[in-house]
């Protein structure tokens, strides 16, 4: 009985929370915020009320539920919704960008996170950089919200969010591995175990999705406008390559998951029923609805406020993101021009790459349900738990309120670009074309 009366409490919690999503999203639909933000706002007004209303609010408070529902049911959601959903055609075109992000950026970002926070704060360097990586993970789900509405660039969408969709992964292997380091005793042999460790696990999950992915295909192949058997298909698909991987073959979940959604919404796409595609499409965008704005909510209710009392230590990890932020859009990007085939990035796009790093559902992921994965406790567990949420939260507030302004160099961009003759267009863009194949010469030739 009593395990009967935990899976309603459960229920009864999810459908308070959903209800309560829809109303906060209808309403930041007529104010303009951003939904996640608001969401965070919302879950920390409920836990205060939980103290006092125990009753009614008990089971919404649960902290208990948290990290289990982010690892096992919106982890893969996210990242195979993304992973479908991402303009597979376009990544390849930008692929060089988005990696250079994605692996050395990412890894930049760690070291500098891990060497400031480390050296200043006197923190042991190998939980420094274990932080960095957490920290390192961008999840700017507001900021791709703001581009849909504005009809921005489609590059820079897919720059924005092949890079959050790579490094979400990356991050999730990486952090995995530091805990290792950093629960022993560092040795040169410990260090190349983790080093191979990390491609074991990165690639290995890559192929693991991969294969899974192409099995799923040739069986919607096998279907005619089958919508609820297909739509079934990609949800086990979305579940098994994470839980395979992760449980079975004992490489990285994220990165199957990853490599199933990229495969199946690639070459994949075209083993759907035409007359499916867009029953499909809608339903992984409202699956991942529910995961978004679950945890956000979940995250508002998780949040520890008295903890930010440090507030020393969590301005130092604020200005330590910011300047591995700084120094991977600003030193990186430049050098994407210079590699064969790829464009330059543009100023302006750098300038919202960086502001548009927001934190958030990966970060979190980690640091609150990493533990479950080694089977070993993460020292100072409750103060990395009340770093990275702290930090979360000033990206999602203050960059993610402030990121509207952006806005208006976006839109006055492309209504100057629309607003020219089609002559004129054709002109500009010949004119890139014809600058790029420049930059590639010289590039080459130099």
């Amino acid at each position: 009985m009593e395990h009967t009366s935990n899976v309603a409490d459960l229920v009864v919690g999810v459908v308070v929370l959903l209800l309560i999503a829809a109303i906060v999203l209808t309403v930041t639909k007529r104010i303009r915020l951003p939904f996640t933000v608001m969401l965070v706002i919302v879950g920390v007004v409920i836990a205060r009320l939980g103290s006092e209303y125990e009753g009614v609010f008990g089971p919404l408070v649960d902290h208990k539920i948290f990290p289990d529902l982010i690892i096992f049911v919106f982890l893969p959601t996210l990242i195979f919704e993304s992973a479908y959903n991402l303009d597979v055609r376009q990544l390849r075109h930008n692929l060089g960008a988005v990696l250079m992000l994605a692996v050395p950026g990412f890894l930049i970002s760690t070291l500098l996170i891990g060497l400031i926070v480390g050296l200043a704060a006197g923190i042991p360097l190998k939980l420094a950089l274990l932080l960095g990586a957490i920290l390192s993970a961008t999840d700017p789900v507001a900021v791709i919200a703001l581009f849909k509405e504005l009809g921005a660039p489609q590059r820079l969408t897919i720059l924005v969010e092949g890079e959050s969709l790579f490094n979400d992964a990356t991050a999730m292997v990486v952090s995995r591995v530091l805990l290792v380091i950093a629960a022993s005793t560092i040795s040169p042999n410990i260090v190349a175990d983790g080093v191979l460790d990390f491609f074991i696990l990165f690639g290995g999950g890559l192929l693991v999705g991969w294969g899974l992915g192409l099995l799923t295909g040739f069986a919607l192949g096998l279907l005619e406008s089958e919508s609820f058997a297909e739509i079934t298909l990609t949800t086990i698909l979305a579940y098994l390559s994470f839980l395979l991987a992760e449980h079975v073959l004992h490489v990285s979940g994220i990165m199957a998951t990853l490599g199933a959604g990229l495969t199946l919404g690639g070459w994949g796409r075209m083993k759907v029923s035409p007359s499916v595609r867009s029953y499909l499409d809608n339903f992984w965008e409202y699956m991942a609805f529910i995961a978004n704005a679950l945890i956000f909510l979940l995250m508002g209710l998780r949040l520890n406020l008295s903890a930010f009392m440090q507030v020393g230590l969590m301005l130092l990890v604020i200005l330590a993101m910011q300047v591995s932020r700084a120094t991977v859009v600003y030193g990186l990007m430049p050098l994407v021009g210079r590699m064969r085939g790829e464009e330059p990035v543009g100023r302006s796009y750098q300038h919202i790459m960086y502001w548009g790093g927001l934190r958030g559902a990966i970060a979190l992921a980690i640091v609150l349900g990493l533990p479950k994965f080694v089977k070993t406790e993460l020292p100072q567990a409750e103060i990395f738990a009340n770093l990275v949420m702290g930090a979360v939260l000033f990206t999602l507030v203050v960059q993610g309120l402030t990121i509207r302004p952006l806005e208006d160099t976006i839109r006055d961009t492309l209504a100057w670009y629309r607003s020219l003759p089609e002559e004129r267009q054709s002109e500009l863009r010949a004119g890139m074309s014809r600058a790029k194949e420049a930059s590639v010469l010289e590039a080459w030739h130099s």
